[in-house]
């Protein structure tokens, strides 16, 4: 499958971040911008990481007269000069191919570009980068095998991943009740805020509160401030970064870290707080502020497997009765799901994204087309705090509408949907509608439930599409071997009890 890789998806870094900007430049990939280099053009770098394993790749630039020479590596092997120099140039012409390569392992690879003097011009030219491409597909995952004697703590799932959970001196551990906060489990975010019964505004009013316990509190006396909108104290959020007890279930770490919030936003929060699931490891290495309580449950052993798992009802569920939403830490629960999971590979980053997805588009009259290699943004992101179903960049956006036959005023095909394949383990499909079909006027047309997520570089899907499913976020060992799975899931009755997987599903 071709993949083709635009100058602003998430795969593509540049350094200095603040001297480059996209440009509408003829025959531009995708139809949007190229990134061109501005300023400091003696710092130019650019990092291309492929999104799937590939053994090739070609690299597609343009040469003109204000161009020169670059030096290009491939996994920090030796260097080769790439000319991007044209004196001929009107800088009309279209982008040109560069580099390529085709005798790579089948592997991701990482690709650095840096700008060098050119002897023939005596200066550092223009850096520009149009887009990359490789021929390849992900690799499937190894699913994550569950030890003998797992077992699973659970919590009751409010609305959208809302979950209640017993922090400080609430927790049974320290002597508490159980009394609960109610906070989002949000896996598009890293780090945890919840508001402090010593937060004195208007809004911190008719929460549930956390209150330090006195045996595992400590203040590691950091902060962390969040700005929105306009910014000033009335857009700001701050928290004491702490560490104390949290409780889940039947779950309890005596001491880990999250946010104790001082201050909230004027127009308040719906929410007692927000626990980011995102992973705070990469390859091994900490990305993140600092890792989340299931990721410090499983390094203090306190349970067998470095898992989170939603089972969300979503509105057009007919479950059994005694079923109910739950979120479940250090296993899978094999009442929750039907058939097999379907375990699909994600790129290294803290954000849960899936590196490319296969893009199959049906118009509603009997025309699918396979858009793949037509949008710009390989990447995708998995997140429980959007409540949209799908956002994609501008440019996607646009190519989306066309490719699914809608109107000018972005009303779809009242039957169009979208085909996602994630090359995982069952290698599965996932097809959902694109448009709201209560809102037809009798056109045969209807409101999109896609949407325009303006300049972004990567795709994001969030609940709508997750709550379809029983979906297993796997951290892996410190974000080594991390993954995603999904499984139809079981409406019986005997969803309302648990059954921990052992061993591979």
């Amino acid at each position: 499958m071709d993949i083709g890789v635009g100058s602003s998806d998430a795969a593509v870094s540049y350094q200095p971040s603040d001297g480059w900007a996209g440009i509408g430049a003829p025959g531009a990939f995708g139809g949007g911008d190229a990134q061109f280099l501005l300023s400091n053009a003696d710092q130019g770098v650019v990092t291309f990481t492929f999104p799937a394993a590939s053994s090739s790749f070609e690299f597609w630039g343009y040469k003109r007269s204000d161009g020169g020479m670059y030096s290009l590596t491939v996994d920090g092997g030796d260097a080769v000069q790439v000319d991007y120099y044209d004196p001929n140039s009107t800088g009309d012409d279209p982008p040109a191919k560069l580099y390529s390569r085709d005798d790579l392992s089948n592997d991701m690879h990482t690709v650095v570009i840096t700008n060098v003097n050119d002897d023939r011009v005596s200066k550092f030219g223009q850096m520009n980068i149009d887009h990359f491409e490789i021929v390849g597909v992900p690799a499937p995952p190894k699913a994550p095998s569950f030890p003998d004697g797992s077992w699973i703590a659970e919590a009751p799932l409010e609305f959208s991943y809302h979950v209640k959970i017993s922090l400080g001196a609430d927790s049974p551990l320290n002597g508490g009740n159980g009394d609960t906060v109610n906070v989002l489990f949000d896996t598009g975010a890293t780090g945890d805020w919840v508001i402090w019964n010593g937060c004195e505004q208007e809004q911190c009013q008719n929460h549930g509160q956390y209150k330090s316990s006195t045996s595992n509190f400590q203040n590691t006396s950091q902060t962390d401030i969040a700005v929105y909108g306009s910014g000033g104290p009335a857009n700001t959020l701050g928290s004491w970064r702490i560490t104390d007890t949290v409780t889940l279930g039947n779950a309890t770490i005596q001491s880990t870290t999250f946010g104790a919030c001082y201050q909230v936003p004027e127009g308040g929060e719906g929410l007692d707080g927000n626990f980011g699931m995102a992973k705070a490891y990469c390859n091994g290495n900490l990305c993140g502020n600092y890792p989340s309580f299931v990721e410090n449950m499983y390094e203090q052993g306190i349970i067998s497997a470095p898992v989170l798992a939603f089972y969300q009802l979503a509105p057009n569920d007919k479950p059994a009765d005694g079923v109910q939403s739950v979120a479940q830490i250090g296993g899978i629960d094999a009442n929750k799901f039907k058939g097999s999971m379907d375990w699909v590979p994600l790129t290294s980053e803290s954000q849960w994204q899936i590196p490319n997805a296969q893009r199959f588009i049906s118009d509603g009259s009997g025309n699918t087309v396979d858009g793949t290699s037509q949008f710009t943004h390989t990447t995708m992101a998995l997140d429980t705090g959007d409540p949209g179903l799908l956002g994609l960049p501008s440019n996607d956006w646009q190519t989306l509408l066309n490719l699914a036959g809608a109107r000018d005023d972005g009303k779809f095909p009242c039957s169009s949907t979208m085909t996602w394949n994630f090359h995982g383990t069952t290698n599965r499909n996932y097809t959902f509608a694109l448009a709201d079909t209560g809102s037809d006027d009798g056109s045969g047309f209807c409101n999109a439930l896609a949407n325009d997520a303006g300049d972004t570089t990567n795709w994001i899907t969030g609940a709508p599409f997750l709550d379809q499913y029983y979906v297993a976020w796997y951290f892996g060992e410190k974000g080594v071997g991390s993954t995603i799975g999904f499984a139809e899931k079981n409406l019986d009755a005997n969803a309302a009890t648990v059954s921990p997987v052992v061993g591979t599903a």
